[in-house]
């Protein structure tokens, strides 16, 4: 099973995951790891644009040889697994499965628009500041605050460097343009079990956005002739919130496959 994290996140917030999939299935191997410029991964000079996301994801599974993959993806990570399950099915190399945990998706409108555009344009000018004057840091110490030790602690620190902040910003660029073109040309990936976790839960502020995006979800997994799971426990971090749920969901895509 291999893990790919959301925007400006370490891989690291999967532990918990890991480790109860480690009880579950002792035998299952699970990857998760840093994108360029994050942790310990070194820093990329290229353009960090889907394809781009997309080669580095592939080049690891080719590098870890497996019978079964299973791919998972949190939030911009659920585009980036998709692109890598649609390119190796056509290498003749399906995945088993596929989880998209409350996952980023082009078929909700709210990343689209003036103010998304200039929401994503500021939010990419300031990071870089923001991790040079160390003020990453408390934002990740209170996203991560949910996960036990010792994965906070590695989360916030690989997340909140000014490496992380620049790649991030590197990353977040490309955000808006990546999922327009997901729009255009969705990724076909006949066979290919899938599963939608949505969060459930929303402040105030976000409902809107939140009917929307789980929508989204919707429409993702029946165009995909899968399941939509909705957890009213979880707001966006499911990873962090729920990992025992996410373990389940991602060991019941691998046994299906046996």
């Amino acid at each position: 099973m291999v893990f790919e994290a959301g925007l400006g996140f370490s891989g690291r917030y999967w532990g918990p995951v890991q480790e109860a999939l480690a009880r579950l299935a002792p035998q299952v191997r699970t990857l998760a790891y840093d994108r360029a410029g994050l942790g310990e991964s070194t820093p990329d000079a290229q353009p960090r644009d889907p394809a781009r996301l997309t080669d580095d994801l592939d080049h690891l599974i080719d590098a870890h040889p497996h019978r079964r993959l299973v791919l998972v993806g949190h939030s911009w990570g659920g585009p980036i697994v998709r692109l890598v399950a649609a390119r190796r099915l056509a290498r003749g190399l399906p995945p088993t499965g596929l989880a998209l945990i409350d996952a980023s998706d082009e078929r909700a409108d709210l990343y689209f628009g003036a103010a998304a555009t200039v929401g994503d344009a500021l939010y990419t000018a300031v990071l870089p500041v923001l991790g040079r004057l160390g003020l990453l840091r408390p934002v990740f110490g209170a996203l991560a605050s949910g996960l036990p030790e010792p994965y906070r602690t590695a989360t916030v620190a690989a997340s909140s460097t000014p490496s992380a902040a620049r790649a991030t910003a590197a990353e977040n660029r490309h955000i808006q343009p990546g999922l327009a073109a997901l729009r255009r040309h969705p990724p076909a990936l006949p066979g290919v079990p899938t599963v939608v976790v949505s969060g459930g839960r929303a402040g105030p502020l976000e409902r809107r956005s939140r009917r929307q995006l789980n929508e989204a979800h919707a429409a993702t997994a029946a165009a995909h002739d899968g399941r939509h799971v909705v957890t009213p426990r979880s707001g966006h971090l499911v990873p962090i919130t729920e990992p025992d749920l996410v373990a389940g969901v991602v060991l019941e895509l691998l046994q299906a496959g046996e």
